[in-house]
C-alpha cells in the first residue's frame, strides 16, 4: 500500500513538473543564450537567439547594455534542425556596478525568454582605457562583425541577395546588348559583301 501511494505521488509530482513552465525558458518558438561566462564593462558579449518561421520583431534587452539589440528577419540563418538562428554582441555599459542583470529577448514588445549576465568588476586595460576615454559607443561598435545589431528603422536598405540580383540582371541584360551589335554588325557586312 505505501509504495502504491509513493508511485502515485512521484507520477504526479512528474507530471506537474512537466506540465509547469520553466521560468526563463521563453515560449518554446523563441530562445535566447549567452556564449560565454561574465562579461567585463565597456566590451561586448554574444547571445544566440533562435526562431521559428515567421516570428515578429525581435530585440534583446539588458539595462547592463548600451542600447536594445534590433534583429532583422534577414540576419537569421537556417540550422541543422530546421529553426533559425543568430548570433548579436551587445556592449555592457562602462559606469554598470558588476552583478547579475536579466536580458530579455522580445517579441513585438513582449518578453519570451530572459538569460542572465553577470558583469564583473575586472576589467582588461584595453577596456578600463576605453572606459576612461570618452569615445562614443557608437565609434567603438564593430558594425562588420556578423553579430552586429542591426539597425533601427525600416529596414529600407538594399540586402545582399537583392545585390546579387541587380548584378547579375546587368551582366544578362550586358550579354544581350552585346549580340545583338554583333548580329546587326555581320549583318550588315554580309549585305555590303557582293
Amino acid at each position: 500500500m505505501i509504495l502504491a501511494r509513493t508511485a502515485v505521488a512521484a507520477t504526479a509530482a512528474a507530471a506537474l513538473a512537466l506540465s509547469s513552465p520553466d521560468p526563463g525558458s521563453g515560449s518554446g518558438d523563441s530562445s535566447l543564450v549567452h556564449e560565454g561566462s561574465a562579461a567585463q564593462r565597456g566590451r561586448e558579449t554574444v547571445f544566440t537567439v533562435t526562431a521559428e518561421q515567421g516570428h515578429g520583431s525581435l530585440t534583446v534587452e539588458s539595462e547592463a547594455f548600451v542600447k536594445k539589440l534590433t534583429l532583422g528577419e534577414k540576419r537569421f540563418r537556417t540550422g541543422k534542425d530546421g529553426e533559425l538562428y543568430t548570433r548579436v554582441a551587445g556592449m555592457v555599459l562602462c559606469d554598470v556596478e558588476p552583478g547579475t542583470y536579466p536580458v530579455e529577448l522580445k517579441e513585438d514588445d513582449e518578453t519570451v525568454d530572459t538569460a542572465e549576465l553577470t558583469v564583473t568588476s575586472d576589467m582588461d586595460p584595453g577596456n578600463r582605457d576605453f572606459c576612461a576615454s570618452h569615445t562614443s559607443y557608437d565609434d567603438a561598435v564593430d558594425r562588420t562583425s556578423e553579430t552586429a545589431p542591426d539597425e533601427d528603422g525600416d529596414g529600407g536598405g538594399v540586402g545582399l541577395g537583392e545585390l546579387a540580383a541587380v548584378i547579375a540582371g546587368t551582366a544578362v541584360l550586358s550579354a544581350v546588348l552585346a549580340s545583338a551589335a554583333t548580329y546587326l554588325v555581320t549583318r550588315r557586312r554580309r549585305r555590303r559583301s557582293p
